[in-house]
C-alpha cells in the first residue's frame, strides 16, 4: 500500500475547513492553482470525488465528509504532538475553541481565562448540547461548558456548579405575588418552554410527570431570549436556571416549592480525554476547577450517593468519565 501524500491531505483539509480553494490557498500560503492541483491529485490517486464544485460554491461529497472527519482528528493530533514535543510552558499564542449550550456560565470563564492568559485567541460557539458534543468529537471545539453530558469514556468531565431552576412569570400574573410556586399550580396554566432538546425543558417535564401534573397548554420557543419576551408578553409561565436570569423589571422569578419538586441543573466543563494534555485546554480546566472551588464547590461537595458515577475532583485526580444521565 502506498503512503499518503500529506501535502494533498493538508490541501483537502484546508479547502474543507475554509469552504473554498481561494481561502484555503491563503491559509496554506500557496497559490490557488497549486491548492487545486493537490486536491485534484488526491482525488485521481484514489478514484474519488471529494468536492462538488459549483459555480461559486464548493461542497463536500459523502466521501469528502467522511475524509474531513478523519483529517480533523489527524491534524488535531499533529497539533497536540507538536505542542508536547516543544514542551510548551507559556501560553503565548495558539487558539482555544470553546463551545457552550448557553453563554451564562461560559463567558465568565472565558473572561477569566483571557485575563490570566492573554496570548491565545479564544472563540465561543453556542448551540444545543448535541451540536457541541459533535464539535468536541470532531475536534472543532477544544472544551465545552454543558448541562447535558452523556455517559462516554472518551470524555473528560469536570463538575462546575449546580443551579436551581426557577419559574418565570410576568409581574401582572396572579401567581407572581406568591413567595414560591408549587407544581400543582401549573395545572390551569399555559407554559412557555424551549425546544424538546433543551435541558431546562427536559428537567421541567420530568418534574411535572413525577408530580402527575399536566399543564393546560404549551408554547414552544426556540431561544432563551424569546422565552423571556413571550413570558413578559403574558403568553405563559416559563422556566430558567437562577444563574441565567439577569433581571427584568417586567418579570418575577419564583422558586418551585413542595416535597420532591426541586429542579436543579448541573453544569460541567467537558473535553476529549485525549486532548486534555493540550496546554490551553489544561489551563482552562485548571481555571474552571478554581472557579468551582471558589463558589463553594457545589458539585464537588456532594456525596457519592448524591452524584452517582462521580468522585470528588482534586488537583491530582480531577476529571472522570462522563456519568450515565441521571434525574436532576
Amino acid at each position: 500500500m502506498k503512503s499518503m501524500n500529506f501535502a494533498q491531505l493538508r490541501a483537502f483539509h484546508a479547502v474543507a475547513t475554509e469552504g473554498g480553494f481561494t481561502k484555503a490557498a491563503r491559509l496554506l500560503n500557496v497559490t490557488q492553482p497549486t491548492c487545486s492541483q493537490e486536491v485534484k491529485a488526491l482525488e485521481e490517486t484514489y478514484g474519488v470525488t471529494l468536492f462538488d464544485r459549483g459555480n461559486r460554491q464548493v461542497t463536500l461529497t459523502e466521501v469528502g465528509t467522511a475524509l474531513f472527519a478523519v483529517t480533523r482528528r489527524l491534524f488535531a493530533a499533529e497539533q497536540e504532538a507538536m505542542e508536547l514535543l516543544a514542551g510548551v510552558r507559556h501560553l503565548d499564542g495558539g487558539t482555544l475553541a470553546v463551545g457552550a449550550d448557553g453563554p451564562f456560565h461560559a463567558v465568565p470563564l472565558i473572561a477569566r481565562f483571557t485575563r490570566a492568559h492573554p496570548g491565545p485567541t479564544v472563540t465561543l460557539a453556542v448551540g444545543n448540547s448535541r451540536t457541541m458534543l459533535e464539535g468536541l468529537m470532531e475536534t472543532r471545539i477544544d472544551v465545552a461548558v454543558l448541562a447535558d453530558v452523556p455517559g462516554d469514556s472518551r470524555l473528560y468531565v469536570l463538575p462546575l456548579r449546580r443551579d436551581p431552576v426557577r419559574a418565570l412569570l410576568p409581574k401582572t400574573h396572579p401567581l407572581a405575588r406568591r413567595r414560591a410556586l408549587a407544581l400543582g399550580d401549573l395545572v390551569a396554566e399555559r407554559l412557555v418552554l424551549r425546544e424538546p432538546g433543551s435541558m431546562t425543558r427536559r428537567l421541567v417535564e420530568r418534574a411535572l410527570a413525577a408530580a402527575e401534573v399536566t399543564p393546560a397548554a404549551i408554547i414552544e420557543i426556540q431561544s432563551r431570549e424569546a422565552v423571556v419576551e413571550a413570558v413578559a408578553a403574558g403568553l405563559g409561565i416559563g422556566f430558567t436556571s437562577a444563574a441565567e436570569f439577569t433581571g427584568d423589571g417586567r418579570l418575577v422569578l419564583l422558586p418551585i416549592a413542595g416535597a420532591g419538586a426541586e429542579i436543579e441543573m448541573d453544569e460541567y466543563v467537558v473535553c476529549l480525554r485525549e486532548r486534555r494534555r493540550l496546554a490551553v485546554v489544561r489551563a482552562f480546566l485548571d481555571l474552571a476547577r478554581e472557579v468551582a472551588a471558589e463558589a463553594g464547590g457545589p458539585l464537588f461537595g456532594l456525596s457519592a450517593a448524591a452524584m452517582p458515577g462521580f468522585a470528588p475532583a482534586t488537583p491530582a485526580t480531577a476529571g472522570h468519565a462522563a456519568p450515565a444521565p441521571r434525574r436532576r
